[in-house]
């Protein structure tokens, strides 16, 4: 087996982002997943859709920039329940906008921009808590979750029905390329091991995920918002190489990521334990 450690995580990496394609896509997210809530328990909409609101207005104020700017139509943009509410639709633009500390009345272009990585994670991921957590506010914590769950399988199915699975990539490939990103990006601190050459086990000890999310004090919800979608049932479908987690930084002091080649490993492999991801490699 190979032993590997990097210690990668890094607060300041600025990367070029198009805002005009940052915005529009977290706005479909948002509108992809308010349309798969509709489908499960349209009761619940209105008092959803004024929870999210209050959550953002709070945040928001009286801050705006210029949202007509973001043409969706332009790019071929086709929302369903944020096409009706534009209010919605404007405020979680100028949310985003304030996150990201865009001056007031700015306009949105697809010109690159450099932009902190970190900033840009931390953003969106506090969009998605504040998606989750409207639906708590709702319903309460235990039910709110269940039924997020539930939106998010439909959601996985919806959001990724066109993309096509690459027959070449292996555990392997994905690797080589997934490490040269991290790293990249400086997204966390992470050893790995392969079990086979199908089969690698990680470990991280430091996440950009997790860090983005703990200003909020609610790692059920961080979890939920951020790691949740890669491990519920519809995720691995759409791949051949899968996933499995049994814990994740939200909950405890490591996350154990383990990826297996489905049409190697016809029978989902076991999990290594607890112990051996721990002590894979140590921190250096």
């Amino acid at each position: 087996m190979e032993n590997k450690y990097y210690s990668c995580y890094k607060e300041i990496v600025n990367v070029d982002f198009n805002l005009n394609k940052y915005m529009i896509e977290h706005v479909m997210k948002t509108d992809t997943l308010i349309t798969q809530l509709i489908k499960i328990n349209n009761d619940i909409l209105k008092e959803y859709i004024e929870a999210l609101r209050k959550r953002l207005v709070t945040e928001v104020s009286n801050y705006t920039i210029d949202t007509n700017s973001i043409n969706f139509e332009e790019n071929s943009i086709e929302l369903s329940y944020l096409n009706k509410d534009i209010k919605l639709k404007d405020l979680i633009i100028n949310y985003l906008a304030k996150r990201i500390g865009l001056p007031e009345n700015s306009k949105i272009t697809s010109e690159l921009i450099e932009f902190p990585n970190l900033l840009m994670f931390k953003t969106y991921h506090a969009l998605s808590y504040y998606r989750v957590k409207a639906l708590t506010d709702v319903l309460g914590k235990e039910e709110g979750l269940k039924l997020y769950t539930k939106v998010l399988n439909l959601f996985v199915k919806e959001w990724y029905k066109d993309e096509e699975i690459n027959p070449n990539q292996t555990v392997r490939s994905r690797n080589e390329r997934a490490v040269k990103n991290w790293c990249k990006y400086g997204v966390g601190n992470f050893t790995f091991t392969f079990i086979d050459n199908d089969q690698v086990i990680y470990r991280f000890d430091k996440c950009v995920t997790h860090e983005t999310l703990i200003e909020f004090n609610d790692p059920d919800i961080a979890y939920a918002s951020s790691c949740l979608i890669g491990d519920i049932e519809e995720w691995n479908k759409k791949d051949v190489i899968h996933l499995r987690r049994t814990q994740t930084l939200h909950h405890a002091d490591f996350c154990d990521e383990l990826y297996w080649d489905s049409r190697v490993h016809t029978t989902p492999p076991k999990q290594p334990t607890l112990e051996f991801t721990k002590n894979i490699e140590k921190k250096k």
